[in-house]
């Protein structure tokens, strides 16, 4: 089995390798060019032909909680509360200022002071119980958030290192008790929590690439026609396409000869390139993540409530494997674009490659776009 295995990877890699009389097939692997910034210059073999590549995982925010502070005495009662004012995060994380013997430190009896913080979701904070409820109900927050405290002394000098508080809102009910030493020398604190530290590992890949030596001024169309996902389905691709200043021209989600398939007619500049981006279905800004954000492009942020994750910051959700067909829309010398329906009955068939056969250099392709072998 392994011998039989291994001779169809030396197959599948003379196949990408060119060496089969379909169309030559570029393997890109050039990560990460997920952003306008790294896109990757991939030089067109001929017209038409083949680019295979894969949306992987990435990290990207997690969800940003809206928190509560307090300062609590020795008997937890609550000395001074903050919803909105720290100086990090998206707006709505708590901060508090100056705090000093006045109105936070805790005199311990033996010669230490204390600050006693209470880190909770925003709706916790209302109900005069630091419990992680809101009323009968849980505050909703999630995600994670960090305390940062600075000490000063009289002078406004700081003392010592900023110390630091990590935690995360898991259920949706939490409310945290953290206690920092205060310095000796120590006059004064400021806290304020960052609520946008989280990272999740998603699905939020972006391909960007430069498609070069194509004919200057000609259209081609750029279509999916092939690709699994990681459920084994077809993969939701988005294709993308740019002016040299990277300004999205146009793109496609739908289009192609498969539900879930794109495809996209694109006119190559004056210098023969056409710059695109591969993303999954929904991230029409090719950012990686979800629209949700947005109403139209270019409109005002939506709305939304604090207790919300937000789709948006949990990726577009599409990981899986493509493969693009790049040719000249239409006569070009001796090419011409196939029809729908030809597209269409080649996918039914497996005929990765258009060359009206479903043979190993298909094979050779999916494998390459699982990882499995790599061209010389």
């Amino acid at each position: 089995m392994l011998a039989a295995m291994q001779t169809l990877m030396a197959i599948g890699a003379g196949m990408l390798s060119g060496l089969h009389s379909g169309q030559p097939v570029v393997v890109a692997d050039n990560e990460p060019n997920d952003t306008k910034d790294t896109l990757v210059d991939v030089l067109a073999p001929s017209d038409p032909f083949i680019l295979t590549g894969k949306l992987e995982k990435r990290y990207s925010p997690d969800c940003e909680p809206d928190t509560f502070m307090v300062l609590l005495d020795k008997l937890n009662n609550f000395i001074i509360a903050d919803d909105n004012s720290s100086n990090k995060g998206n707006g709505w994380a708590s901060g508090l200022f100056g705090i000093s013997d006045a109105n936070g430190f805790i005199d311990n009896g033996d010669g230490t002071r204390s600050l006693r913080v209470g880190v909770t979701g925003r709706a916790d904070g209302f109900d005069g119980n630091f419990n992680g409820l809101n009323q009968n109900s849980s505050h909703l927050q999630f995600g994670d958030f960090t305390v940062f405290v600075t000490f000063f002394d009289a002078g406004g000098a700081q003392v010592g290192p900023v110390q630091e508080y990590a935690d995360e809102f898991a259920i949706g009910a939490e409310a945290f008790y953290i206690n920092f030493e205060v310095p000796a020398a120590a006059s004064s604190a400021d806290i304020c929590i960052d609520n946008t530290v989280g990272e999740v590992l998603n699905c939020s890949d972006v391909d960007y690439y430069c498609l070069k030596g194509l004919v200057p001024l000609c259209e081609y169309c750029i279509t999916t026609v092939g690709g699994i996902d990681c459920e084994c389905r077809p993969t939701d691709t988005l294709i993308g396409w740019f002016d040299k200043n990277m300004m999205r021209i146009d793109f496609d989600d739908e289009s192609g000869p498969v539900e879930g398939y794109a495809k996209l007619c694109v006119t190559a500049d004056v210098d023969g390139r056409v710059r695109i981006a591969i993303s999954g279905s929904g991230d029409e800004d090719f950012d990686g993540l979800l629209d949700g954000q947005y109403g139209k492009p270019g409109a005002q942020p939506l709305e939304r409530a604090p207790q919300e994750c937000p789709d948006y910051l949990k990726g577009h959700g599409v990981c899986g494997c493509y493969t693009l067909d790049i040719r000249v829309n239409g006569p070009h010398g001796q090419n011409q674009g196939p029809t729908e329906a030809q597209l269409e009955e080649a996918m039914h068939h497996g005929d990765v490659n258009m060359d009206g056969a479903t043979d190993t250099a298909d094979l050779g392709i999916l494998l390459g776009n699982f990882g499995w072998i790599q061209a010389p």
